[in-house]
This record gives structure tokens, sequence and C-alpha cells, in this order.
């Protein structure tokens, strides 16, 4: 069975975090026909949202990435296009009904688990790794209901290191913010200072 979506699995930004839930939905679409009767139209239209889902979503993640100077950006663009590649060969290859329907829940499968659940969480654990307290304690991103202030804000951060951006969510945000808490770079030991709020059209 695929994984539902669950908190865990978010990267604590609402838009990516949206668009995760979405492809889980359509990863679940693909389940429900794998073993069932259902006609070849029928699997090609999940198949065509399915895939145009995802090519919207990368881009906007590689555009998220690029924002916060995340290093590995390339190497998670290279699997973008494998994916994306992966989708097309599928589509020029269809034999029968039943080959769409196995081959559908192999790239689903093969996507959900070893993307979200894997590529896209080092995002997640670079952005909470890049920042400690003011005592060099870890961080955590995890967020309260009462917390949440604009879902389509992303919280933008700088430090003395030459290009990078950090991207807080909104509870730590907040505390800096109101509190005068202090959340340090890692990488120059110097406090993160803010640089703008940006809506989540990266």
């Amino acid at each position: 069975m695929f994984p539902k979506w669950d908190d865990s699995y978010s990267v604590h930004n609402a838009k990516i975090d949206e668009q995760h839930k979405k492809l889980f939905d359509l990863a679940g679409k693909v389940e429900y026909m794998f073993d069932k009767p259902i006609y070849k139209e029928d699997i090609k239209v999940v198949l065509s949202e399915f895939f145009n889902y995802m090519k919207d979503h990368f881009h906007d993640e590689e555009k998220y990435m690029q924002l916060i100077s995340y290093p590995e950006l390339e190497q998670h663009r290279i699997i973008h296009k494998e994916i994306i590649q992966s989708m097309i060969n599928l589509i020029k290859t269809i034999k029968s009904t039943n080959d769409l329907k196995e081959k559908l829940y192999v790239v689903a499968k093969k996507w959900l688990l070893e993307h979200i659940l894997y590529e896209d969480m080092k995002i997640e654990q670079w952005r909470r790794e890049s920042l400690s307290t003011e005592e060099n304690e870890d961080i955590s991103f995890e967020e309260t209901r009462d917390q949440k202030d604009d879902e389509n804000a992303v919280y933008l951060y700088v430090c003395e290191c030459v290009g990078l951006i950090h991207d807080v969510p909104f509870g730590i945000h907040q505390k800096i913010q109101l509190k005068g808490t202090k959340f340090k770079c890692k990488k120059c030991k110097e406090a993160i200072r803010f640089f703008r709020k940006q809506e989540e059209d990266f």
C-alpha cells in the first residue's frame, strides 16, 4: 500500500506541502485503480493529471530551492528530469490497459517513496541543520495551529554567509520578531537577520 499524507512528511512550506498532498491523492487514485477493472481512458485521465501536476510541482520546487540557495539543487533537478522522462517513456510504450496500470503504479510508488519521502525531506533537513539556537541547540520547525499566519508567505532571513538565505516557518519568525529570540547560522555562527517576507510565488 502507498503511504498516506502525514504531517511528518511536511517540509514546512505551505505551497510545497499542499502540492505534495495533492500528489499523494493522485498516487492514491493510481493505487485504487491497480487491482480493479477499469477503462484505458480512465487511466489515461489520471496519468495526464499526474504528469501535468508533477511538472508544475517540480518547477515550483526548483524555484523554491533556488530561492533558498539549496546546495543540491542541480542533483535534484536531474532527478526531476529523470522522473518526467520515465513518465514520457511510460506513455510511449503502453501495450495494454494492464500494462499501463502496472507501469503507472511503479512510477507513482517509486516517485512517492523515493522522491517526496527521501529527496524532498533532505531539503527540510538541510534547512533545519543550517540553524541553531543562541545556545547552539538544534531547532525544530514544528508549528502549532495558532501559529499559522499567512499560509502563502515565506519568511527569509540572511546571515554573514554570502548568498545564503534562510527560510524559516512563521513560528520561528514570530519568536525572533516578537520575543527577541536569536537563531544563528551554523556555518558563520552569526545571528540571522530578517530579509523579507515573500509570497509563495517563489
